[in-house]
């Protein structure tokens, strides 16, 4: 197969890509080392927080606000195709706060959102113990947020990878590429091992691992992994019915009782693993949102790695290299931005003008020189 578009990885923005490329009419082949979703897009909690988590920055909340709501289209346009619950559910969160200085922080957030036209409301409280009985009774008042949702990562990805290949995307397992091929300017496809793949383009959507590819023009230091460990339980009834955040860490809570607490945030290069200080870490901040969490069992719990960039920002569009686009950098919301991502590699592959959203992630601002 002569591919118009090599995406290298396979997890949910690679396949996110590919699938939106793929409607478009692009012939897309999917390049994956292991198989898809194996790293951060499995990991994940799927959380769809912009409102908590990019408050304090305007394009990160408008960016993250958007493709919330692509997602919600997303799935729907899922359900209706394959018939495939991706658990999109517009819960709402709340954030706690422990302290009066925290306190002082949810009225100076709330006066942020509101200014953006985002509704939120203040609890005492009383109200926190009315709404969410399970929460902290130290917990002094909360913030609520009732537009942010959640979704279940593993579903969506499958969905995803379902529609990119009933769309004709083609997807390799098992493939490491060593180095993107580039010829006079242009990026002309990759190499696996002793194989040449050629494609019009490539776009490397490979995580942590992205600027470790040779051939792209950004020193590896980009975008580095940030390692987080997580821990899973199961609660009768559901601990909570929002996603909560407090104490610098969150929980999430599924439909079915199924509990996500997390997570680390460790600059410690490709190191995987789980510690007794991360655990620690993570039970700490989840026992003191949820006491009644100190008696759950521990059932599952893991760690994998976020692409973090020097700015905070993703490295979304078109490089200096012709052909060559990069899907990386998202960090903590790799799962909330693939809809998003995968609409602004779809307009700069059909050469639409930049909007100002696509000009302020573009990697030009981190490439190197040409030599």
């Amino acid at each position: 197969m002569h591919a118009d578009v090599i995406v290298i990885g396979g997890g949910l923005m690679g396949c996110s890509i590919a699938y939106r490329l793929a409607k478009d009419g692009a012939r897309v082949l999917v390049l994956e080392r292991s198989i898809p979703g194996a790293e951060a897009s499995s990991a994940a909690a799927g959380i769809l927080g912009p409102t908590v988590e990019s408050f304090g920055d305007a394009l990160a909340l408008q960016l993250g606000r958007r493709s919330r709501e692509l997602h919600a289209e997303l799935a729907d346009e899922l359900d209706e195709l394959f018939g495939v619950d991706v658990g999109f559910r517009r819960c709402g969160v709340v954030k706690l706060a422990f302290s009066d200085e925290e306190l002082a922080e949810l009225d100076g957030q709330a006066s942020s959102l509101e200014l953006h036209g985002i509704r939120c409301d203040r609890w005492s409280s009383e109200d926190l113990r009315h709404e969410e009985p399970a929460a902290n009774p130290e917990a002094l008042g909360a913030l609520s947020i009732s537009e942010d949702a959640q979704v279940e990562p593993k579903k969506l990805l499958s969905a995803v990878a379902l529609g990119a290949e009933r769309e004709g995307a083609s997807f390799r397992s098992g493939s490491t590429v060593r180095a993107v091929n580039v010829e006079g300017g242009r990026a002309r496809g990759v190499q696996l091992g002793d194989e040449v793949l050629e494609a019009e383009r490539v776009v490397v959507a490979a995580g942590s691992w992205t600027t470790l590819i040779p051939g792209l023009p950004f020193d590896s230091e980009t975008i580095y992994p940030v390692r987080g460990q997580m821990i899973a339980t199961h609660t009768r009834p559901p601990i909570f019915r929002r996603i909560v955040f407090g104490a610098g860490g969150y929980v999430v809570t599924r439909p079915d009782g199924r509990v996500l607490c997390g997570s680390t945030t460790e600059r410690v290069g490709f190191e995987r693993g789980i510690t007794f200080g991360g655990m620690a870490d993570v039970i700490g901040k989840a026992t003191r949102i949820a006491p009644a969490l100190a008696s759950a069992a521990i059932e599952e719990h893991w760690s994998s790695f976020r692409p973090g960039t020097p700015d905070g920002l993703p490295l979304v569009g078109e490089t200096r290299i012709e052909g060559l686009l990069l899907a990386s950098g998202h960090y903590r919301n790799g799962i909330l931005l693939a809809p998003l991502t995968a609409e602004l590699v779809s307009d700069a592959m059909a050469g639409n003008p930049l909007s100002r959203e696509a000009q302020a992630l573009s990697p030009h601002r981190f490439e190197e020189p040409a030599r």
